[in-house]
């Protein structure tokens, strides 16, 4: 079954909550703040209503995350272990398995064999849940969860708050996403009142950035790239390890990179240690890089998506930029 809307899914949830005990909750690979504050809001949720939630991650949370309420539940999985017991998987801002990487690639059995539910807002879902909600005008899935939430009438304690405004703060970059609408100012407004700690994470998202990524961002944009309405750049894993820089450093540059007058699309090639290569992808209405992302397996949103390419730095610069070229002409 497949929502757009919250009050119409909220009763098709609340009966499928009442039947399962332990509820797994997943997200996409390199978790984002949206990811995070998403599965632990939810895990608040669920323990307030009686249920044992399981916050399930492919890789470390971004830093910023450390001072979230409930942080200490989420566990990275490791690769050839077994998941907990549950009777459920929820996935959470993620359009499908293959997107949650390795808990759900390895263990592919078990969760065919339990139900799914899904609440997303990318574009690219297909609703491959048994129960999703899914609606691709929601700013930010932390949006989407709590107004569901809402339609149940289950109670959003301060902390369960405080994880799902950090959603909303980094997934609309501090409501300057094209997706920014009246309702988003409305949940964020219903958030804080609910007792969410907006100064904390203001602090924790923007005022405590490390140095280290300060410098990769100089060092980064410095080699800035700019073909007409077409921005570009590349991280080397050689600039990450001269500025101390963790694979995390890099949102830093790309959000950098978006604001560059006269910026059409957008694109940084990150070269990672598997010999891959990370696209982040940020585009202007009106130009689809979740589309454009999919040729290679990627997706997101139409105006800011990503991909992994099997390739090297150079590779991926060749196959890519003419592409995009044609995409922004």
């Amino acid at each position: 079954m497949l929502y757009t809307e919250p009050h119409a899914a909220a009763p098709a949830f609340h009966a499928q909550l009442a039947q399962v005990e332990r509820v797994l909750l997943l997200t996409h690979i390199n978790p984002d703040g949206d990811a995070v504050g998403s599965l632990l809001g939810a895990a608040h949720v669920l323990q307030a209503i009686g249920k044992t939630p399981i916050c399930m991650l492919s890789s470390p949370a971004p830093s910023f995350c450390a001072s979230l309420p409930g942080a200490e539940w989420l566990q990275v999985y490791q690769q050839g272990t077994t998941l907990p017991s549950f009777d459920l998987a929820w996935m959470l801002d993620t359009a499908a398995p293959y997107r949650v990487g390795p808990p759900a690639e390895e263990h592919a059995a078990e969760m065919t064999a339990r139900p799914l539910m899904i609440v997303d807002h990318h574009v690219t879902n297909d609703g491959l849940g048994q129960l999703n909600l899914i609606n691709p005008q929601a700013a930010s899935n932390a949006d989407l969860l709590f107004r569901l939430f809402q339609a149940m009438q289950v109670t959003v304690s301060p902390a369960a708050a405080t994880c799902l405004y950090l959603g909303m703060l980094t997934d609309t970059q501090s409501f300057q996403t094209s997706g920014t609408s009246m309702q988003t100012l409305h949940t964020a407004a219903d958030l804080i009142a609910a007792g969410a700690d907006r100064a904390a994470l203001v602090n924790a998202v923007y005022f405590s950035v490390p140095l280290s990524a300060e410098k990769l961002t100089a060092c980064v944009l410095s080699e800035l790239q700019q073909e007409g309405g077409l921005i570009w750049t590349r991280v080397t894993r050689a600039q990450l390890a001269a500025c101390g820089a963790d694979n995390e450093a890099t949102d830093n540059a790309i959000g950098r990179m978006q604001r560059v007058a006269g910026m059409r699309a957008c694109v940084l090639f990150k070269e990672r240690a598997d010999g891959t290569v990370k696209l982040s992808l940020r585009s202007v209405p009106g130009i689809n890089v979740a589309a454009f992302a999919q040729t290679w397996g990627g997706g997101g949103h139409t105006q800011a998506a990503g991909a992994t390419l099997d390739m090297d730095l150079a590779t991926a610069e060749a196959t890519v930029l003419p592409l995009l070229r044609e995409l922004v002409s």
